[in-house]
């Protein structure tokens, strides 16, 4: 395998390398990346007034409209999709702009700064017709779900560090397609240690795996190619990311393995 990219996100320059879309905030904080959405700290504040740990948002989704349209009421239409324009807002998707391989292995060590669900990796991701992601005449996008799973972009998502679900899950777009799910998810003592994650892409073959351990494994009959990643954090959702590496694979990881 060849490395082909790097980022140890030990300076502010390398975020010059990612692209935030939805209300995020990325910095450097002792040489890691600490992500987060600028709501989370007014949503941690709530206490126990709301359930923070419930992955699918929807109990802190009335205070985020509520602070939205008290504080920038023009962004209020950019946070609703669907027929009913649903609020479903506040959530953060960070690109990083050098696309990677077909055939992949991505490392990148992961600590969550708080117990909030959920945290995600996206890759392959590419507009329907191939596009870059970063193409002008794709939708414009704000951080919503609905976006990159059911929009205009192809993608594969795999979600983790859930709360209470305990589990990792993997997710085709378009289509929001559950292709993947596992009772194994990351530790609870990743608050205390950084954990390594894996992704291996061979041929359609997607493997997901924390400190060695696989939690994800499956095979794409149609797969996507090459294309973009990103890192992903539901609103209340908080961690560090750091030593970013991309390798391509010019043959098959896991031949070896399985003899």
């Amino acid at each position: 395998m060849t490395l082909v990219y790097k980022d140890s996100f030990d300076s502010e320059v390398s975020l010059g390398d990612w692209v935030m879309e939805g209300p995020g905030i990325a910095e450097i904080s002792d040489g890691r990346l600490l992500l987060y959405s600028k709501w989370q700290p007014k949503l941690e504040a709530l206490g126990d007034q709301v359930d923070l740990l419930e992955p699918g948002g929807g109990h802190y989704y009335p205070f985020l409209e509520r602070w939205v349209s008290e504080t920038e009421p023009e962004n209020l239409p950019k946070y609703a999709l669907g027929p009913n324009k649903n609020f479903s807002g506040g959530h953060i998707q960070y690109w990083n702009t050098h696309a990677h391989p077909e055939n992949f292995l991505i490392r990148v060590t992961f600590q969550p700064a708080n117990p909030n669900p959920l945290h995600m990796v996206t890759f392959c991701g590419r507009g329907v017709n191939g596009e870059s992601v970063f193409d002008a005449s794709l939708l414009p996008r704000y951080g919503l779900g609905g976006q990159y799973m059911s929009g205009d972009l192809a993608n594969y998502r795999i979600s983790y560090w859930s709360g209470p679900r305990g589990s990792s899950h993997l997710r085709r777009a378009p289509g929001r397609k559950l292709t993947a799910q596992t009772l194994g998810d990351i530790p609870r003592d990743a608050m205390d240690r950084a954990v390594q994650l894996e992704i291996v892409r061979w041929q359609g073959r997607v493997v997901f795996k924390q400190d060695g351990v696989t939690l994800l494994d499956w095979t794409d009959d149609e797969p996507l190619g090459d294309g973009y990643f990103s890192l992903r954090l539901m609103a209340a959702a908080k961690g560090w990311y750091d030593d970013y590496k991309v390798y391509r694979l010019d043959e098959d990881p896991f031949r070896e393995a399985e003899k």
